[in-house]
């Protein structure tokens, strides 16, 4: 039987088994199956790891991306800088907000912006700026980030493919004012499903909180404030937003749990996996393998490549063998139909096109 090369699907063991099973007992014993005990443990955790102050556990890295763009309560109208080559639900959050995308053209290697555009991007209306990091790859977010402070602007990280990534030591996903990452099974650290938010901010962290649990006030301990409500409303149901129901199970952290404590591990093995690859492939002048910025140490979640021929055929070919591959996200995301009616300021997307075209990860 021919052997079969994933592009990626959680890792597990019989850690990750007896921890779900525990956490299935206390559940049936307590008949609560929302995030409790080992949710706030493993948020705790991830803060600790990233070296933020809050961390929030949701339903999905989509819902998580809606929360965290949420959270900055940007006006309506406001601009909102993101790269071509991107994921759908990243860009439909600025949709959803009631805001407008500028999309700024990716580079072929890096599959993210360059910061020279996105500044040439800035407008008055500039309220915030999504930094991709394409397959874990980072963006140059020191230099992102002094841009930023300059204009007074919020950034997101979507951190989806990159825990575990560092610049100059420094953690992906502790650069922005807030950051978000997936758990879904095919990512670095999974809990099956799921996502998480991060932000030092503590006005944003409370927000986020907010727009998860059904827009309630974060603190239900609080009296009940509200003249039009009785006084004696229980706290526990007063809605201070219009939000949503993005919780998760309990049993998903106590998984996540297990998974942090590897990502050293599961870091190395994906460093060595990508090093090995490169060596070979790099021989092969039509080619073209990753570029990363000065300082990176990446925890890569593929590896991306584009070939400069008939990516139809090699993919194809690469398919048949065994080696299972991905397009390059949605490659230039205002060539998808879902986006024909976008009304989205395009500064020029000739590099995305091509990575459209051309580029693809294993």
């Amino acid at each position: 039987m021919a052997r079969s090369i994933k592009y990626g699907g959680a890792v597990t063991g019989e850690a990750e088994e007896r921890a779900i099973i525990k956490s299935i007992k206390k559940s049936r014993r307590t008949a609560n199956w929302q995030q409790a005990e080992e949710g706030a443990l493993f948020e705790q955790e991830l803060a600790r790891y990233l070296g933020v102050k809050h961390a929030i556990l949701t339903n999905s890295r989509s819902s998580a991306r809606l929360l965290a763009l949420s959270s900055l309560e940007l006006p309506r109208g406001s601009e909102v800088i993101i790269s071509a080559v991107t994921f759908p639900t990243i860009f439909n959050i600025i949709l959803q907000c009631g805001l407008v995308p500028v999309v700024v053209d990716a580079k072929v290697g890096t599959y993210n912006f360059d910061v020279k555009e996105v500044e040439r991007a800035i407008t008055p209306k500039t309220g915030a700026i999504i930094a991709i990091h394409a397959c874990g790859n980072p963006v140059d977010m020191p230099e992102l980030m002094k841009v930023t402070k300059k204009y007074n602007l919020y950034v997101i990280e979507d951190n989806c493919d990159g825990w575990g990534s560092k610049i100059n030591g420094k953690p992906v996903g502790s650069f922005g004012d807030v950051s978000i990452t997936s758990f879904h099974a095919a990512h670095i650290v999974s809990m099956g499903i799921g996502g998480g938010v991060f932000t030092n901010n503590k006005k944003l962290a409370t927000n986020i909180r907010i727009y998860r649990d059904w827009g309630r006030q974060s603190n239900t301990t609080n009296p009940n404030k509200y003249e039009q409500l009785p006084i004696d409303y229980n706290p526990r149901f007063v809605y201070e937003k219009i939000g949503y129901n993005f919780q998760i199970l309990d049993l998903q952290a106590a998984m996540g749990r297990v998974q942090l404590k590897q990502i050293e591990k599961i870091k190395k093995a994906r460093q060595m996996n990508y090093k090995y690859l490169v060596s070979h492939l790099s021989q092969y002048k039509d080619l073209v393998t990753p570029i990363t910025v000065d300082g990176a140490d990446v925890c890569w979640f593929a590896l991306p490549l584009t070939y400069i021929g008939d990516r139809g055929k090699l993919v194809a070919y690469l398919e048949k063998n065994g080696i299972e591959t991905r397009s390059m996200f949605a490659g230039n995301i205002l060539k998808h139909p879902a986006y024909e009616d976008v009304e989205a300021k395009d500064g020029g997307v000739n590099e995305a096109n091509y990575i459209l075209e051309h580029s693809f990860w294993i």
